[in-house]
């Protein structure tokens, strides 16, 4: 009994205090509005859900339903990101280590912040609750609230696939190569397989989501009301009407009936959100500091011992022979170690530090390819793919300052704002050409001017939105989902206003390229002002 109490007032806690900061605020905030957005008035520009020119009259069960379904979509990718910082933040101001030397067991510490993470995230989904009754009173084409057709699509179908984000956030913090920056980019290719797979083969397994159950009986009561609808026909999403209104057919839908097996396979998930934190603790390394170092210590003694060393000297017990570190001498401001052109060659040698041969055989590859494919490979697949590889060296710029505690010697130089960020955005402008030049050759070689001007734009936009995003957020996160996000709706969905690197072009004209020049240049001087911002403090 002292063990729940203990871990009850661990999730009180860590859950009070997320609940008090921006990030949260803004995002439930952005739900609010989210929740606006998904029950447009009929004889709108845009419809949320069509059945071929029809759809269900705004009562509790449709309101409840259609927010349920589009709201699990946006809060499986935003409240992964929203909560995926616990046990980091733990680990970063010291209060892990205070814990892990505590009778408290690894099991019981992930729990705990399991029950946190899913208490934000079903808050969240109770503010969603009380906005779509909101909602449907303003609408105004039924006024009687049925709080049990409203309220059960959010326990069927939102909170399930809630518990499973929460799990997952504990899950990849406690994996030493997914609790960075990796994490983020798996996770969001894992969404967008989920969402691919739901549609794509809606199956009792595959139905992450849950919206079959309840479509399937939509579309039922849809035949009723107009026998010439055909299921199948139906659009989900913000589907926007080029020219006019949406004039659509209403009916009355009474709510889902849930076939046990479905509620049994929803239930699965619970059980499956409980189960990532048992196997977490086997991986969890408890906020011990030395167990990577352990790890190779004990690499070198097997390779020591391999090669016949004395198991002393594999190990580092024996002490090392001390180097005298010689200090070059101090230049004035004018001196080759304050130029410019140095600065940019430190930026760039920490930008490329570490890169693997495999990293760069993946740019090898992609410049053959862009060489020597058909252009419209190049276009929709090369270019694409190579711009979205270096995603987590970019995700850094603007926040390695703070993050290894180098700012207040940084921004003691002469001109840290301007020399510094310049060198910065260079950085990142030099990695952004590094992995599309052979796209860059073949478009200037072949003629197409559109597609290279494009490409140019991106190359200067990445770095500026890199920059802004990691100097605001203090973060790499912010910057890595969004990129993900514009990468996925724009060069990949072909969508011409979100495309940065040109994929529709020339057919989307000038008017992308120009927003993304137009937005690279803000973003450069929301970075500048961030700097300076953080400079004032």
């Amino acid at each position: 009994m002292s063990g729940l109490l203990t871990l009850g007032r661990l999730a009180r806690a860590d859950f009070l205090e997320r609940i008090r900061r921006h990030s949260f605020l803004v995002t439930l905030g952005f739900t609010v509005f989210s929740a606006y957005m998904f029950l447009p008035a009929n004889h709108s520009t845009y419809a949320t859900l069509n059945l071929s020119g029809h759809r269900g009259i705004y009562n509790s069960a449709w309101v409840g339903s259609l927010v349920a379904m589009l709201s699990v979509t946006f809060l499986a990718l935003a409240g992964f990101y929203l909560v995926k910082n616990a046990i980091e933040r733990d680990r970063r101001t010291g209060v892990g280590q205070i814990l892990a030397a505590t009778p408290l067991s690894t099991p019981a510490y992930l729990f705990a912040k399991l029950a946190s993470n899913f208490a934000v995230l079903a808050s969240m989904v109770a503010v969603l609750v009380v906005t779509a009754a909101v909602m449907q009173l303003v609408r105004g084409e039924d006024t009687h609230i049925a709080w049990i057709p409203l309220v059960a699509p959010f326990l069927t179908v939102t909170l399930p696939v809630m518990a499973l984000v929460a799990a997952l956030a504990v899950g990849f913090e406690a994996v030493p190569k997914l609790r960075g920056g990796l994490g983020n980019v798996v996770y969001f290719f894992f969404w967008m397989a989920t969402l691919s797979l739901s549609a794509t083969h809606p199956g009792r397994g595959t139905d992450i989501l849950g919206s079959r159950v309840i479509i399937t009986q939509m579309q039922e009561a849809c035949v009723r009301a107009f026998p010439d609808y055909r299921i199948g026909e139906m659009a989900l999403g913000f589907n926007v009407k080029s020219q006019g209104v949406w004039d659509l057919q209403t009916f009355v839908w009474q709510g889902a009936v849930w076939p046990p097996a479905q509620l049994a396979t929803r239930a699965l998930y619970l059980a499956l959100a409980l189960a990532i934190p048992l196997l977490a603790a086997l991986i969890f390394d408890r906020f011990d500091a030395r167990a990577p170092e352990a790890r190779v210590r004990a690499r070198k003694a097997r390779r020591g011992a391999s090669a016949g060393e004395p198991a002393a000297i594999a190990t580092g017990t024996r002490p090392a022979a001390v180097e005298v570190a010689h200090l070059a001498p101090v230049r004035g401001s004018g001196g080759a170690r304050s130029r410019l052109g140095g600065l940019i060659a430190a930026e760039l040698r920490i930008t490329l530090k570490g890169l693997s041969r495999w990293w760069l055989l993946v740019v090898l590859i992609l410049t053959v390819l862009a060489l020597f494919v058909p252009l419209a490979g190049v276009k929709q697949f090369v270019v694409p793919i190579a711009l979205v590889w270096p995603v987590l060296r970019w995700s850094p710029m603007g926040t390695r300052e703070r993050e290894f505690r180098t700012d207040a010697l940084l921004f003691s130089a002469p001109r840290p704002v301007t020399r510094l960020l310049v060198a910065q955005w260079v950085a990142g402008a030099a990695l952004a050409l590094l992995v599309s030049a052979g796209a860059l050759v073949r478009f200037a070689t072949t003629g197409e001017w559109a597609s290279f001007a494009a490409l140019i734009v991106a190359v200067g936009f990445i770095p500026s939105l890199a920059l802004a995003f990691g100097i605001w957020s203090g973060s790499g996160k912010l910057f890595e989902v969004l990129y993900l996000m514009l990468w996925y709706m724009g060069p990949m969905n072909r969508i011409p206003a979100l495309d940065f690197v040109g994929v529709t072009q020339p057919a989307s004209g000038a008017g992308p390229l120009l927003s993304f020049l137009l937005a690279g240049a803000l973003l450069s001087a929301l970075a500048v002002a961030g700097r300076r911002r953080q400079l004032a403090r």
